[in-house]
C-alpha cells in the first residue's frame, strides 16, 4: 500500500518510526525505474494496460531480401515513452541478380554420386557483417492484446563485406583417366570456369573459408514494424522496408556480369524477443 492510501492520522503517529524505511523504499523505486518497467499515467500510454512501459528489449530474427537472406539481433533502450535507441548487428548473404544454379547432367556418369548444383560464371561468394545504431518511433499502440503495435525504425552503420572464393570441381583427363580437382577462379582457370562441360559441380561451402578477404563499407535501412505479441513483455514482430549497402569498389561476385559497389534491396524480417 502507498502512503497516500493510509489515513493522515496513521502517518502522523508513525512518521518518525517509518521515516527511514520510507526513504529506502523511495530509493528502491528510483533504482527500479532505471532498470525495470516504468509505470506512467494512462494519458501518456493510451491502450497500454496499467500504463506499463519496458526500458530494455532484446530480439533475434531472420531477414529475407530481394538479393539475399540473413540473421540479426537488436538491443533496444527506451529514451522516452515513444522512442527507443537501437543497437544492431547482422550477418547477411548477398547474391548477384544474375546468379542461377544449374546441374551439369553431362557429367552424371562420372561417378555414382550426383554432381552438386553450381552457379555458372561465379567467382566469389559475398557476405556482409553489419553493426549499427538507429531509433524506433512508436506510431500506434495496440488497444487490445489481439491488436498491432506499429512503429517506424531506421538503422545506419558500418558494414564489412566478406569475399569468399567460389570453388568448383573441375574435370581433367590424363592418359585416358578422368579426375576432378577443386579450384577457384583465376587467370589459369578462367577458360575451365566458363566451360560448362568441364565443371563437375560445387566444391562445398567450407572450401575457401580460410581465404576470405574483407571490404569495409556502410549501410542504411528504414522500415515499418508491426508487433502482435499477446503479452507486453514479449516481442513478436514483422518488419518490412528498404535497405542499401555501399562499398568503395566493385564487389566481384560474377565473372561475365556487371559487378557494382552498391546493393539496394527490399526486405522482410521476423523478430522474436523479450522486454524487461
Amino acid at each position: 500500500m502507498f502512503l497516500k492510501d493510509n489515513p493522515i492520522i496513521f502517518v502522523e503517529i508513525y512518521m518518525r518510526k517509518v521515516g527511514l524505511f520510507g526513504v529506502l523504499v523511495l530509493a528502491g523505486m528510483l533504482v527500479f525505474g532505471q532498470t525495470g518497467p516504468v509505470v506512467i499515467n494512462q494519458a501518456q500510454s493510451a491502450g497500454r494496460p496499467g500504463g506499463l512501459v519496458y526500458n530494455k528489449e532484446l530480439t533475434f530474427g531472420g531477414i529475407l531480401t530481394t538479393n539475399g537472406w540473413g540473421v540479426n539481433s537488436t538491443y533496444a533502450r527506451r529514451s522516452s515513452v515513444s522512442v527507443q535507441r537501437l543497437f544492431f548487428t547482422e550477418l547477411m548473404f548477398i547474391h548477384h541478380p544474375k546468379e542461377l544454379k544449374k546441374v551439369n547432367e553431362y557429367n552424371f556418369s562420372f561417378s555414382y554420386s550426383a554432381p552438386k548444383p553450381f552457379v555458372y560464371g561465379k567467382q566469389n561468394s559475398f557476405f556482409s557483417w553489419k553493426a549499427g545504431y538507429g531509433q524506433q518511433f512508436l506510431i500506434g499502440e495496440k488497444a487490445e492484446k489481439s491488436g498491432f503495435e506499429v512503429s517506424f525504425k531506421y538503422l545506419a552503420g558500418a558494414s564489412l563485406g566478406l569475399l569468399k572464393p567460389y570453388y568448383l570441381e573441375i574435370l581433367y583427363e590424363e592418359d585416358g583417366t578422368v579426375f576432378k580437382v577443386s579450384q577457384q577462379y583465376g587467370p589459369s582457370t578462367e577458360d575451365l570456369f566458363l566451360d560448362a562441360t568441364s565443371i563437375y559441380g560445387y566444391s562445398g561451402f567450407k572450401k575457401g573459408l580460410s581465404e576470405i578477404s574483407v571490404v569495409p563499407g556502410g549501410f542504411g535501412r528504414a522500415g515499418m514494424l508491426f508487433d502482435w505479441a499477446s503479452y507486453d513483455e514479449y516481442v513478436k514482430s514483422l518488419e518490412a522496408g528498404i535497405g542499401a549497402e555501399l562499398y568503395p569498389k566493385d564487389i566481384p561476385i560474377m565473372i561475365l556480369e556487371n559487378n557494382k559497389p552498391y546493393f539496394f534491396y527490399l526486405y522482410l524480417s521476423l523478430q522474436l524477443g523479450k522486454k524487461w
